[in-house]
């Protein structure tokens, strides 16, 4: 009984055997068909990754090539198939079409386009892939820079920033993205003259002072350049002699008070004082100079420019703004507007207070003055003066838009090749664009420096004297998307972190 039992047991095991054997060779036999099967795949699948990278660089490229395009002075806005400037264009291994719309429109670009869309299609391989990004042009102007745009706050004597006072880039400026050092300038060579004691301000600042200036002019920052010692700070233009009478309606007062809103449309007028109190609003039309002889005063209301009106103040008196606003119908300091739309003039030795909430975007040119910042008033621009002082929570948010080079560059066309500046700019006594502009025309300023006009293609590389900033937008996916992606990732990982650190 017993030795049957044994055999009886040996079988069973040899069958259990023979069992796990086939099970083994049925699972390496699959892994091997496996293996081979992805083997035989692989290549295509490496052909196709290898084709969309590369697809998407030459996107990327193409993306360059358009913002070169929009850089130079050729006539994309018309030289264009309903938008398409390159179509299947041969690039980089591949083909690319670029494709150009007006961004306000979404239509094809016209001639006063300067926001646009772009998109690039390319294509290797079979594969495709799509590069979106806005821009905006910004033409180069070809003339004299005398009115120390260039620098945020630009001063005959003193510069102080004190409290919470700040001085900032434009966020909502085309150029913000730059980030380049924000620069401050005088002509004052005393110690102390420029004065940063502020909680706020970073150390993001250049100060140009002239090449005598003492050594402790600010015991803050350091100076980064000389300045000739021989820089005009030159008289503001002079008002418009031909101008009309501001008349207000039977309601309004002789001396300028409004009781409700007025209109102003395009030329040129004088009033003897300008007044706005309690809400009320003044809306420019056109290109609008308003000479005022004595003092500007607005509390509480605003000043409200239409699209593509431009407004110059000439103020030969004192100026007193308080929690009022002067800019484009959006208030809000992230809607972007020209700053050089908006421009302040400052005749003779007077005051200028700003305070409040107010807030300003354009630029302040006067010499002879002291500007006065304080509460939590914002000027969205700059400003040269005599004296300028932003107080309280007040701040400076530059444009970077308004920098077209100028006496604080010294490979401008304001200086000769020896860095010493044009006697003819020396001579010049006040911002005078009839002259200014006869200076330019003469091409012949200076023997060293003369204007050239643009060398043939075949020489030269071809010129790009616009600036164009871009954003990137969609980048093979939706940028947008892929961050909100990433965000989610990033939000699921600290989660399970935390998790992990309660047990």
């Amino acid at each position: 009984m017993k030795l049957n039992n044994c055999k009886t047991n040996n079988h069973t095991r040899r069958g259990i055997a023979l069992m796990l054997v086939m099970v083994a060779v049925l699972v390496t036999g699959s892994m091997a068909v496996a293996y081979f099967g992805s083997r035989d795949n692989s290549i295509a699948i490496s052909s196709n990754v290898e084709a969309s990278a590369r697809a998407r660089a030459v996107a990327e490229s193409g993306l360059n090539l358009a913002v070169a395009i929009l850089e130079t002075d050729s006539d994309w806005r018309t030289q264009h198939a309903d938008g398409v400037l390159l179509d299947a264009f041969s690039f980089g291994g591949g083909e690319i079409t670029v494709t150009i719309y007006d961004s306000e429109t979404n239509l094809p670009p016209t001639e006063s386009t300067n926001k646009v869309t772009i998109s690039i299609l390319s294509s290797i391989g079979g594969i495709s892939q799509t590069t979106v990004a806005t821009a905006i042009i910004i033409p180069y102007e070809e003339e004299f820079d005398l009115d120390y745009s260039e620098y945020a706050i630009f001063s005959q004597s003193e510069i102080s920033i004190q409290g919470a006072g700040s001085i900032q880039q434009w966020t909502a400026s085309p150029l913000a993205s730059l980030q380049n050092p924000l620069q401050i300038g005088t002509l004052a060579t005393n110690p102390m003259s420029v004065q940063i004691d502020s909680q706020r301000q970073h150390s993001n600042l250049l100060l140009h002072t002239p090449s005598n200036a003492s050594a402790m002019i600010s015991s803050s920052i350091s100076s980064s350049f000389g300045l000739s010692n021989v820089l005009p700070f030159l008289d503001p233009p002079l008002p418009p002699t031909l101008n009309k009478e501001l008349v207000f309606s039977d309601k309004h007062k002789s001396s300028g008070r409004i009781d409700d809103f007025l209109d102003i449309q395009d030329g040129s007028y004088e009033i003897d004082e300008l007044h706005l109190f309690g809400k009320k609003t003044l809306y420019i039309h056109g290109d609008v100079t308003l000479t005022i002889h004595d003092e500007l005063i607005l509390k509480n209301a605003s000043i409200i420019l239409a699209d593509d009106a431009t407004l110059t103040l000439h103020i030969n008196g004192d100026v007193r703004i308080d929690s009022s606003y002067i800019g484009n119908e959006d208030q809000s300091i992230n809607s972007w507007s020209d700053p050089s739309r908006v421009k302040l003039y400052g005749h003779d030795d007077s005051d200028w207070e700003i305070g409040g909430s107010s807030t300003i975007k354009g630029e302040m040119y006067a010499p002879e003055c002291d500007i006065e910042f304080r509460g939590i008033a914002t000027l969205c621009g700059r400003v040269a003066a005599d004296d300028v002082s932003l107080l309280g929570a007040s701040r400076l948010l530059y444009d970077k838009t308004l920098d077209h080079g100028g006496f604080g560059d010294v490979t401008s066309s304001l200086y000769n090749e020896d860095e010493t500046l044009l006697t003819s700019i020396q001579k010049l006594n006040r911002l005078d664009p009839i002259l200014i502009d006869a200076l330019y025309e003469s091409a012949n300023v200076s023997e060293n420096n003369t204007f050239q006009s643009w060398p043939d293609w075949w020489s030269t590389p071809t010129e790009r004297p616009n600036e164009v900033v871009y954003t990137l937008l969609v980048y093979g996916m939706d940028a947008h998307r892929w961050e909100s992606l990433a965000k989610d990732a990033r939000r699921a990982l600290g989660s399970s972190l935390a998790l992990v650190n309660d047990k």
